[in-house]
């Protein structure tokens, strides 16, 4: 179908696909910036703040992935009206986008301030009204570091999580876990850990847009590596108020503190010897380690022995002041300057992508980086080592998690499946052959097999459409829920 045949400012031809009662183009080669009449956008969440050190009072703040080519999002602004039960409000939403321009969708953060006692949020564009659920910000939290941890989906690396979890306690750290898709038992591990206190756990949904009238690029497929920098800003923007500080990591990135014994003294300690700095960016080091097959054989000194490092040390993650970030990519924030971080050289993180198993066979898909592993060069305190062993030894033997520890999974599945597909669509030829890849860096596209013996959890929600509106229509969540009628998969 001609897009000129239908609007005056299209310049390219696109097809469209009838799905499920959607106009779906179709963008095989990824790379397409055919404007569209309209800019659709899925709305992640929109946080309400009484007050606030950064935003003010009675600030809302949007996180939401927009379609940035149909219409330009640079500077773009939202008409929001805040309602309480006696007064109306109506004020401008300036925005900021994080991401890169390959994407068709970026992650988008707007914010506004509004009326005392908010009740209820509208959106108007040209007459049109839009209402948007929203929720109150966090005031406390669990411990002063809130650890956000990128969408998980085919979850089976339960080692990892141990790991990282009970290192994360132990040094002043909660970890706020978003999973899209998670093994079952898995998933009941660690909601057991939610029960004991050490983590948080928040579903990373599926973008769809259940009603539209108007043609859409599939969102999941065009933007960058899951919406990861939007459930990263939404954890931001959850804990603004709460957090001491807020790091941003994967599961397999572990820090371990050098010189003091929690987290929040040694981020004060860098912070405090580089006036006027408000974020550490740490590097992430190539790690491997022997992973146990079963819960009841993991030990955390075992594994600190049988860790080696590498040489390679990939670009990192940022650990921040929360009222210094309003918003943030994957890596860092695009709007706050790296004259205010510190660069720290060491530690780095302990970066743990591909384990290798009991029989100390190494997973192929680790080959296909080449990297030389020699013995370790971070610093893990034998005081620290013996005191997570305690602790992970106390909540083995609780009966609910000894009950469970069997049904874990022994070996992996989904990580070579899923690592040689971001190999072959990222990886490669980002850090092997250095050509470049000159699409949007996702791999939606990666065929998960679905098995019997490997049950997931997928996390759900009701989904709606807003009315028909230019320059943006906008589609929302409510009543999220974790189904186990989807399957294993992103």
């Amino acid at each position: 179908m001609r897009k000129d045949s239908i609007y005056n400012n299209s310049t390219e031809s696109y097809t469209l696909l009838n799905i499920s009662s959607s106009l779906i183009v179709n963008d095989p080669s990824g790379t397409s910036k055919a404007k569209l009449p309209v800019s659709h956008a899925f709305m992640n969440s929109v946080y309400y703040y009484p007050t606030s050190k950064s935003l003010g009072d009675n600030a809302i703040a949007f996180t939401m992935a927009i379609d940035q080519h149909s219409y330009s999002m640079k500077d773009h602004t939202f008409n929001v009206i805040g309602y309480n039960s006696t007064n109306f409000v109506q004020s401008t939403a300036t925005s900021q986008t994080e991401g890169i321009g390959r994407c068709r969708y970026t992650t988008m953060m707007a914010r506004t301030n509004t009326l005392p006692n908010l009740e209820r949020i509208e959106i108007e564009t040209n007459g049109v009204y839009v209402d948007i659920p929203f929720k109150m910000a966090r005031y406390s939290a669990p411990k002063p570091v809130i650890i956000c941890i990128s969408p998980q989906f085919a979850a089976e690396q339960w080692q990892m999580f141990v790991m990282h979890v009970h290192a994360a306690n132990r040094f002043g750290g909660h970890l706020h876990i978003y999973l899209t898709s998670i093994i079952e038992s898995y998933f009941e591990l660690m909601k057991e850990y939610e029960r004991q206190g050490y983590i948080t756990l928040d579903y990373w949904l599926r973008m769809k847009f259940e009603n539209t009238k108007t043609p859409y690029f599939e969102p999941n497929a065009n933007v960058e590596w899951r919406n990861q920098a939007g459930a990263q800003t939404d954890c931001l923007l959850q804990y603004k108020e709460a957090a001491e500080y807020i790091a941003f990591f994967d599961m397999d990135d572990i820090l371990f503190p050098k010189d003091y014994p929690t987290y929040s003294e040694e981020f004060n300690a860098v912070l405090a010897s580089n006036p006027g700095t408000n974020y550490l960016f740490y590097g992430r080091r190539e790690h491997e380690f022997v992973k146990a097959s079963t819960l009841s054989e993991f030990t955390f000194t075992d594994l600190v022995r049988s860790l080696r490092s590498s040489q390679t040390v990939k670009r990192g993650k940022v650990v921040v002041r929360p009222e210094a970030y309003n918003s943030t990519w994957i890596h860092n924030s695009k709007h706050v300057s790296f004259k205010t971080s510190v660069q720290v050289k060491s530690p780095t993180l302990v970066h743990v992508q591909l384990p290798i198993d009991k029989s100390e066979k190494r997973n192929y898909s680790r080959d296909l980086w080449k990297i030389e592993f020699g013995p370790l060069n971070e610093t893990i305190r034998e005081d620290d080592i013996r005191a997570i062993e305690e602790d992970i030894y106390r909540i083995k033997n609780l009966t609910s998690i000894s009950s469970l520890a069997p049904l874990l999974p022994s070996s992996d599945y989904y990580l070579p499946i899923v690592f040689k597909c971001y190999f072959d669509s990222f990886y490669k030829d980002t850090f092997v052959t250095k050509i470049g890849v000159p699409r949007c860096p996702n791999a939606d596209v990666c065929e998960l097999p679905q098995r019997e013996d490997y049950k997931c959890i997928h996390s759900d929600a009701r989904y709606y459409s807003g009315p028909d509106m230019q320059p943006v229509t906008y589609h929302f969540t409510s009543d999220s829920f974790w189904s186990k009628d989807i399957g294993c998969y992103q």
